[in-house]
Parts: C-alpha cells; structure tokens; sequence
C-alpha cells in the first residue's frame, strides 16, 4: 500500500501511520531499528530499493530524507509504503523543500520508532563530519559509501580526520571476504613473519586503500599501494614472507587464486557483495567497528604509493603477473553414486540417451538461447531491464561496464526504454558506451546509430559524456581507412592489458534479412577479418556505402551477445542463422558470447505473427 500525502507535516504523518497500523495491523512491532537514508533526488530510487533489501533481514522504519529543490517555499512532500510496498519494512519517504531541506533532523524525530537503536546512512556523498551533523547526531552508527562519492580518496581523508566511534563504510564492508583468505592464510604453517606487502588495483579504489591501511597497521609493515589500469578493481594482494610471497589474485567472476610456498594452489570464492548485502551485514552490528578505525586513522597514512604501473611492478617480481594456475585434482570425486556403491555403468544412461542428451546441449549452444515478446515495445522494454541488470553486475564486480548499443528501429526503442527507467548514476557513471558499426557519413546526420540513439533519448542516461564512444565520422572513401584506425585506438586504450578491444558484457546487434550483423554482410572479406578489431566498409550492399564495423573477433569477446530483432521480414534470417554455424552466407550465425548468446525476438520475427 502507498499513501502520498503532498505538502504535508509530521503530525499528519504520524495520524496517517496510527490510521495504517489500525487498518493493516500492528505493523511496527517487530521493527528492530530506524534506518535513516539521507539522499537527493538522483539517487533516491536506488538507494530504496537497496534499503528495502538489505532490511528483509533486520525489519524497520525507513525514514528517506530526500534533499530535493532548495529554491522556493519550505514544503514537505512524505510518501508512506506498507505491507507489501515495503517488503519487510515501512518506509516513510520525506521530501524537503527550500529551507526545510536543511533540517532534516526536525523532521524525522518525531517519527523515530521509541526505544529502538537508529542508524544512519548516505548512499552518495556524506557531509564532512557525519558523526556531528544534524542527522547523523542522534544515529548510533552512522554508514557512508567512499565508492559512491566523486573523489573516494578525498572521502576517506575526511573519514579519517572526523572518525568517531560507531562510523563505518560500506568500502570497507565489500573487503570482508578478503580480509578472512588472507588472515587465514597467515594461520598456516610456516607461521613465518611479513616483511612487506602490496596491494594492486585501480587507482581511487577506497577498498584496496583500506585493505592496504589494515595491513599495515595489523602487521606493523610497509605496505605500497600499486595501481592498475581503470575498471580493473581489486586485483591483488601480495605477502612477502622470508620462504616466498603469499598472493591472493581476483582470477574470473567469483573466483580467485591464493597461492603460498609448500602449498597447492587453492581456487576460492572472493564474488564482491551488493550494495544491499554489505548495508545487511553493517546493520546486524551496532557497536563501534575498532579495527576499521585503525585501519582508517593509523594504517592507511603509513600506506605508500607506487609511481610505477602494476605491469611494471609486475615485470620486477614485486607483485603477481596474473592468477596462479590451478593444478587439476588427483583425487578421485566423490559423488553421490559412488556413496551408494554404484558403478560407472550402473549410473549412466544408455549410450544413445547420452549421445542424443549431448546433441541437444551443443544444439543449444550454438543457435542461442530465445526470448520471446509480442510485440516490439514490449521486447525492447524486457531488453532494456535485462540491460541494465547485466551492467549493475558488471560495475558490481569489476567497477566497470562496458556496453554496445545497435542502431535501427529496435535500437533507438531499446534506447528509449533504458532512457525511461531510474538508473543509478553511481553504477552507470561507471559505464562506457559503444556501437557496434557506424554509418560513415557527417557528425550529426540522421543516418548516423548515434545520433538516432540520442534522438531516441541516450542523453537522458546517467553515463558521462566522456564515457560515450562513437565512431568517427566522415563522408569520403579516402578518410575511411585512418577512421578505422583511430576508432581501433579508441578500442585499445578501454581494454585490458594486452588486448586490442573492451571485454563487453553486453553487445547488442540487430540483424537484416539477409542475416547481416553491424555491418558485416554476406559473403564479404570483412567476415573473415580476425587481425583486426575495427574494419572500414566500401559498396556496401545496403546504403549508406561508407561504414565502420567491429570485427568477428571482437564481437565474440563479449561475455553477452544479445541479437534483438522484431518484424515478419526478419523471420527467415534468425532461423537461417540459429541453424547454421560460421556460413559466409549468413553473418549472424558467426557470432556467439563468452557466456551467453541469445535471440530477443517479437513474436513476428519468431514467426508466430
């Protein structure tokens, strides 16, 4: 249930509360905590849902104070959500207007919950001093997110020089599962001293400066912090002891590497947490956090800063090259069947039930998986959701995202409808945006995939400017190759180290009649390019002549290939190519995902209009 009550008070609130726990029940009791969000505008749709979760395990009153439009008359809007609005919770969201939006602290206490501990959190930026200003004065633990601020460094300074007991920040929340690998590993025999560390990741990182801040001080050593290229994260941990290094390197999604001398190397789960598990595991305490004090006001000063790049360091031996190669287990697997003394060929099928099993599983791999809608609104809003699932987890896990877009109809609706949804600027000002072809005609023409993107509404997304990449533009033959080359560079200096283009994790492609994705067409050497990763289009087939495309190769580095297609025209081409496997003849068939191929189609081009 919501209730809007505009240009409201706090005594209608608390009638309106009374009214509510009447009709719907006794809906405070068993609310553990008051839980203050301090938010503006922007965020404030994210930061509740994220609320909401992470208070499906500690039920309590969320009180949102919503900094809005400081110019005009003092005015508060509330909205109050119960039963199932609310998950396991009542929030009370509170708009502050002119004057008012500067005292916060006046309006949410006479809506405290009685006799009940009231904790303070800033998903955005913090005031300098939380533990002093109006809101954070009456919290018993106040919770701020360094990731969340514009500059991460400068937030943990100030984190430092106001630090009171019952601070903390969700930085230091996400480097829980780190810090437990690498004190269990001192644990372990030979049980010799640390000389040193070195902590790798990008530079701005509050978590890798705060991991780097609790070494030093829990272990009385030199710690240097190393960055490493943007978007890359967390990369790894170094221990120097006397008989060799302990290394915990992030390997793949989820997984990383710790390695010690006389040990095997052991594979282990070291995922980062949501914003709402780590706000989860900050509320089921409320005592003050002593070693994330130390580790913030005496161990991160101590902390020094490499000038040198992790590929450098890396060179030297002072830091890990890469995860540690797992040895494969000796061991024989203990399964179910082997406890119940079945036998090989007791617990397998039927050799033509496991080849026709088999057959199955590579059928569904190589055509795609397919997700049907019934018409082309509604696809391009279920891809548009799917999106920007993939790009939360993207940031969540690597602190980047990297996403191509594909120009035509279902591009711009696609468009439209991410345009249309609240995105977090936190998770997509750490998004980059590519295409996946251009049209190479004048900056601003119509037949441009970019420009039909922002006429479909790409710049009411919260991405930076600079964080767009379109190709270059042009208009004659001759520019076409050095546009290529410079649109490779642009690829280049997003990538990995080593590597020519940005893993995607999502591209999104639509496809012709004649099967054709981005610009590569049937039947042409460009299909065929694999030293490349961007190619310049003469005569082309369809008009434009002059285009700039991706590569085979570089398409199928994304961990998500997404074909979104809607039409009758469409039908025969997406069941061409989901039967075909790398045809000259049909373009679409050549081009598959790390981790995921699938087939977005409307029920037309499904061929079920």
């Amino acid at each position: 249930m919501i209730v809007d009550l505009p240009s409201t008070t706090t005594t209608e609130i608390s009638k309106r509360l009374v009214a509510l726990r009447h009709a719907v029940g006794a809906m405070a009791m068993g609310r553990v905590l008051t839980l203050l969000l301090v938010t503006d505008e922007e965020q404030a749709d994210a930061a509740l849902e994220v609320a909401n979760d992470a208070t499906r395990q500690h039920p309590a009153r969320i009180l949102a104070v919503v900094r809005a439009n400081r110019r005009g008359a003092s005015r508060l809007d509330a909205q109050i959500r119960v039963g199932g609005d609310a998950g396991a919770s009542e929030i009370v969201i509170l708009r502050l207007f002119g004057e008012m939006a500067d005292h916060g602290a006046s309006v949410v206490t006479p809506l405290l919950l009685p006799d009940s501990p009231i904790v303070a959190w800033w998903p955005g930026e913090p005031p300098a001093d939380v533990a002093t200003s109006a809101l954070g004065a009456i919290a018993r633990r106040r919770i701020t997110d360094a990731g969340g601020c514009a500059r991460p460094a400068t937030q943990l300074k100030r984190r430092a020089k106001h630090y009171a007991p019952g601070d903390t920040d969700l930085a230091w929340t996400r480097i829980t599962r780190w810090r437990g690998l690498l004190a269990a590993a001192l644990d372990e025999a030979p049980y010799q001293e640390v000389q040193s560390a070195a902590v790798v990741a990008e530079a701005g990182e509050p978590s890798a400066d705060l991991i780097a801040g609790w070494l030093a001080h829990a272990l009385d050593i030199p710690v240097q912090r190393v960055s490493s290229a943007d978007g890359t994260g967390i990369v790894s941990v170094r221990m120097e002891r006397a008989d060799g290094p302990i290394d915990l390197v992030r390997a793949q999604e989820g997984l990383s590497t710790l390695s010690q001398p006389g040990r095997p190397v052991r594979e282990v789960a070291l995922s980062i947490p949501e914003a709402a598990e780590c706000l989860a595991a900050e509320l089921r305490r409320l005592d003050a956090d002593e070693i994330y004090a130390a580790a913030l006001t005496e161990g991160l000063p101590r902390v020094s800063r490499r000038a040198k790049s992790a590929a450098r360091a890396a060179r030297a031996g002072e830091v890990p090259s890469g995860p540690a190669e797992v040895q494969p287990a000796s061991a024989p697997s203990m399964t179910s069947r082997a406890l119940r003394q079945r036998t090989p060929e007791e617990a397998a099928p039927p050799a033509d039930e496991l080849r026709q099993r088999v057959d199955e599983e590579l059928e569904q791999v190589s055509s795609g998986e397919v997700r049907q809608s019934p018409d082309p609104e509604t696809l391009a809003r279920e891809v548009a959701a799917a999106v920007a699932s993939a790009v939360k987890d993207a940031v969540a896990l690597r602190g980047v995202a990297h996403l191509a877009l594909t120009g035509g109809s279902m591009g711009a609706r696609v468009v439209t409808a991410l345009a249309a949804r609240r995105l977090p600027r936190t998770t997509w000002g750490k998004v980059h945006l590519w295409w996946g072809d251009e049209r190479f005609v004048p900056e601003g023409h119509e037949d441009r995939n970019d420009q039909q993107a922002r006429d479909a509404g790409l710049d009411r997304l919260p991405v930076p400017a600079e964080n767009i990449h379109p190709a270059p533009a042009g208009e004659s033959e001759s520019e076409l190759p050095e546009a290529a080359a410079l649109w490779a560079s642009e690829l280049a200096a997003h990538s990995p180290e080593g590597e020519h283009s940005p893993r995607f994790d999502v591209v999104l492609l639509g496809v012709g009649p004649d099967a054709h994705v981005a610009s590569l067409f049937p039947d042409r050497d460009e299909l065929s390019v694999t030293d490349q990763v961007a190619v310049p289009i003469t005569g082309s087939p369809k008009p434009p002549p002059l285009r700039l495309s991706l590569t085979v190769p570089a398409i199928c580095r994304a961990e998500r290939v997404w074909f979104v297609v809607a039409g009758a025209d469409k039908t025969a081409a997406v069941a061409a190519a989901r039967e075909a496997h790398d045809d000259p003849h049909l373009p679409a068939s050549w081009v598959r995902g790390t981790r995921e191929t699938t087939w977005w189609l409307d029920d037309a081009a499904a061929g079920e209009s």
